[in-house]
């Protein structure tokens, strides 16, 4: 009987995975913050920007390529549009509307997107434990929506835009799991994210233009936050780390983000926490785990 071995986690992996938790689950109240008196496509735009730099340069620290194969140039064209223009155009606007706690949790109903869109397209199995994950996520969901159609101070075009964003960053997951690429992860996140500054820059120069003013201190460290941290510095330390774990491992090890976006934003924005965010959070974190856990099979391969 064969046992596949697994890379050993050191204590500079789990501390990057940390540091990993710590940095996206504290982008939410800072998109919140950033988003509500500075227009949300430029904010994003500066980000893109600064991201791409930020791994741009660790690309050539290490002598990586960024050259993009010309039969693989479309898919990742493709790629980058379902996985940074709509995935972030939904969040981004969404959050304008919603708390950034509630946002965070809407938009880690991602686990279970991702799942549907590979039974759809790719008819894979749907087990009963993650069916039930997936009953778990729209309960979540119906239960935020409904408080945002019933309060009177209420956006539930918040809340489509939000949970919009998690169906397409669940598709993107999928469609990226399937895409047979040679270049390494760096250069697709390098590529990916300067198509959403291309894209976000767009938005802002034909929607934006009038509210257009350069970034007071504080909105430049949440570019600075948002753009060097979250894509920069967040996005290099996952891939360094993402390929040791196994895959409901590197799903749970996030699991603590929609956690910390909720606490954050009550804590740095003064935002309410309801029961039923709570209770939403706790259906969210149940499918998570009945979405990510294996089943017995995969568990002794």
């Amino acid at each position: 009987m064969s046992q596949s071995i697994q890379p050993k986690i050191s204590g500079l992996d789990l501390l990057l995975i940390f540091a990993v938790t710590l940095i996206w689950g504290s982008s939410y109240p800072v998109m919140k913050f950033a988003v509500t008196n500075y227009p949300a496509g430029i904010f994003r735009a500066f980000t893109f920007f600064v991201g791409a730099a930020c791994v741009g340069l660790y690309a050539k620290a290490r002598g990586d390529t960024l050259f993009i194969p010309l039969n693989e140039r479309r898919i990742i064209l493709n790629l980058s549009f379902v996985n940074m223009a709509l995935w972030h155009v939904g969040i981004i606007y969404g959050i304008r509307l919603l708390n950034s706690g509630r946002a965070a949790i809407m938009g880690y109903t991602m686990p279970v997107w991702a799942l549907l869109t590979t039974v759809v397209i790719y008819k894979a199995p749907l087990r009963a434990k993650a069916l039930l994950g997936v009953v778990c996520s729209l309960t979540a969901t119906v239960i935020l929506g409904h408080d945002e159609f019933t309060n009177f101070a209420g956006h539930p075009l918040g809340v489509a835009l939000t949970v919009g964003a998690a169906f397409f960053w669940g598709l993107g997951t999928t469609l990226l799991k399937h895409s047979k690429l040679s270049i390494s992860s760096i250069a697709l996140t390098f590529w990916m994210l300067s198509f959403g500054f291309v894209f976000f820059l767009f938005v802002g120069i034909v929607f934006e233009r009038d509210a257009w003013r350069w970034p007071d201190a504080l909105e430049w460290l949440a570019i600075a936050h948002s753009g060097g941290l979250s894509f920069g510095v967040g996005y290099v330390a996952w891939f360094l780390v993402a390929r040791k774990l196994t895959p409901v491992t590197s799903g749970l090890s996030v699991m603590l983000v929609p956690i910390l976006g909720l606490l954050g934003g009550a804590i740095f924005l003064g935002e309410q926490i309801a029961y039923t965010d709570i209770l939403a959070l706790i259906l969210i974190l149940i499918a998570m785990v009945l979405v990510l856990a294996p089943n017995r099979q995969e568990e002794n391969n």
